[in-house]
């Protein structure tokens, strides 16, 4: 009888924590990474337009001090559909287009969030929803939910498509969801694809209907971005490809530095994903090494571990042949931050019930369960004092001197400095703890600590629940005998 009055309050503590930060983030929105220089592409795109100016307008095939060869830019759709919108619809101030970019931001992370819900559910692992909020309340989102990035709208449009295509939503849902997720960068559609089709095969394993309408909408809704992304880059490069992007100075050069940056990009202590979102991490990595090693009775299809392995190192190369792979000057792994969700999203769907004794058997004991909980929050802290206090981390870049652009100051320089930030310096999450000395950062982190401990005591109850469910299930089985088999038949 004690156990419902404590996962009651767990939920309570957890949707109050929630609360807490949605209402932050849309109390104080931040204007963060080159926003700036979006808007003024967005209006540069609107000018060219008016003007009928539709081939390489104000291209000049140079970069300039800000690596850019048009007034326009060379960043994605996403990042220019919601801007010019609000721009057409009146809010012509950068204060107000701002203001919409961060409320878009705080929408992304909180669709995740109801989606996981919803899908979650529909796949019958509803407990491992509280392990996903875990996840969120962990994660580097707590600072970038309320910012004007674009990689948290990117978040949720790539969980609106994981959603789609494992609900089997009808077609024109799922070619809308890839569109969305197609517009966020244009390297996306090989990724986009991959995990469309694996959450449409894992849809028909679970429902038996046809996917092949799915299939013709996504391809639509694909096909649909890479024409606009295309036309887009017509406007202002005067090529269908996006000439900023593949200038030489914007690669890493070298293999050996490549592969040095794919390590950085997982374990660095100033940008590695297992460093920054360890959470989100283990998840997936457990989800995609447990197939491939289980010896259990239940066989595991293995193939959709192989297809998350290969766009996991599908991403991490590609962003290791960036010439700046985390998104700096930003905080941490930027730009693998949109991928995280829909992956664990996607792992839960393919390999929950298999993941499910594990974490019941981890989370059992008490003490382990304090010890992630605590593993968890530390970790945590950085995101809430980078949330109070952004302009601390400042000083982390500050530990380099004249460390310019490859355009500006040579790509051997440029790729010297990096290597000393992402490994020799002191860590930026260090930098960031400095927000929580203000009144804001403490409270902040004492509502994160009551979510993360709620999140692990209703996820610990309700793996413990479906565990009952499944072994009365499996008493619940009728043994066959010869004779029994026998008189079913002639019945």
């Amino acid at each position: 009888m004690r156990r419902i009055p404590t996962l009651t309050a767990a939920r309570v503590a957890v949707a109050s924590s929630f609360g807490f930060l949605v209402a932050a983030w849309i109390a104080m929105p931040w204007v963060g990474g080159d926003t700036p220089f979006v808007l003024d592409g967005s209006n540069a795109l609107i000018t060219c337009l008016s003007n009928h100016d539709f081939n390489a307008c104000g291209f000049t095939g140079k970069l300039n001090f800000w690596g850019l060869m048009t007034p326009i830019g060379y960043w994605p759709l996403l990042q220019h559909i919601p801007d010019v919108i609000s721009v057409e619809l009146g809010a012509t101030s950068h204060p107000a287009r701002t203001r919409i970019l961060a409320l878009l931001s705080v929408a992304g992370v909180v669709g995740s969030v109801v989606l996981a819900r919803i899908v979650l559910s529909r796949v019958r692992q509803p407990a491992w929803f509280w392990g996903f909020l875990f996840i969120v309340l962990s994660s580097p989102l707590i600072t970038y939910a309320r910012t004007t990035v674009g990689e948290m709208l990117a978040t949720g449009l790539l969980v609106a498509l994981v959603a789609a295509t494992v609900l089997q939503a009808s077609p024109w849902l799922v070619g809308l969801a890839a569109f969305g997720a197609c517009v966020t960068k244009e390297t996306s559609y090989p990724f986009v694809v991959a995990l469309g089709l694996l959450g449409l095969v894992l849809a028909r394993r679970r429902t038996g209907l046809s996917i092949r309408g799915q299939i013709v909408g996504g391809v639509a809704g694909t096909a649909v971005a890479f024409v606009l992304a295309s036309l887009l880059n017509i406007v202002r490069f005067g090529t269908v490809q996006n000439t900023n992007y593949l200038n030489s100075d914007f690669r890493t050069p070298g293999i050996g530095r490549i592969l040095e940056y794919a390590v950085a990009l997982l374990v660095s202590p100033s940008g590695g994903i297992f460093v920054f979102w360890l959470s989100a991490s283990v998840l997936v990595s457990a989800a995609c090494v447990l197939p491939l090693v289980s010896r259990s009775q239940r066989k595991l299809d293995p193939r959709p571990a192989l297809v998350l392995i290969a766009i996991c190192v599908g991403l991490v190369l590609g962003l290791a042949a960036w010439w700046t792979p985390f998104g700096w000057t930003s905080y941490g792994p930027r730009l693998s931050l949109p991928w995280l969700l829909p992956l664990v999203l996607m792992a839960l769907v393919a390999y929950g019930d298999a993941l499910l004794p594990l974490a019941a058997r981890l989370l059992a004991s008490t003490w382990r369960l304090l010890a992630i909980f605590l593993v968890g929050f530390a970790l945590t802290l950085p995101h809430v004092g980078e949330m109070w206090r952004p302009n601390a981390t400042y000083g982390f870049f500050a530990q380099v001197k004249n460390c310019q652009a490859p355009w500006n100051g040579g790509i051997e320089e440029w790729h010297s400095c990096q290597h000393e930030l992402v490994w020799l310096h002191r860590p930026m999450p260090l930098y960031a703890l400095n927000g929580l000395k203000t009144t804001g950062g403490a409270f902040t982190s004492l509502a994160v600590a009551v979510g993360l401990l709620g999140s692990l005591v209703l996820l610990r109850g309700g793996l413990a629940d479906e565990r009952n469910v499944g072994r009365a299930r499996e008493l619940a089985r009728p043994v066959t005998r010869r004779g029994d088999s026998q008189t079913a038949e002639a019945h």
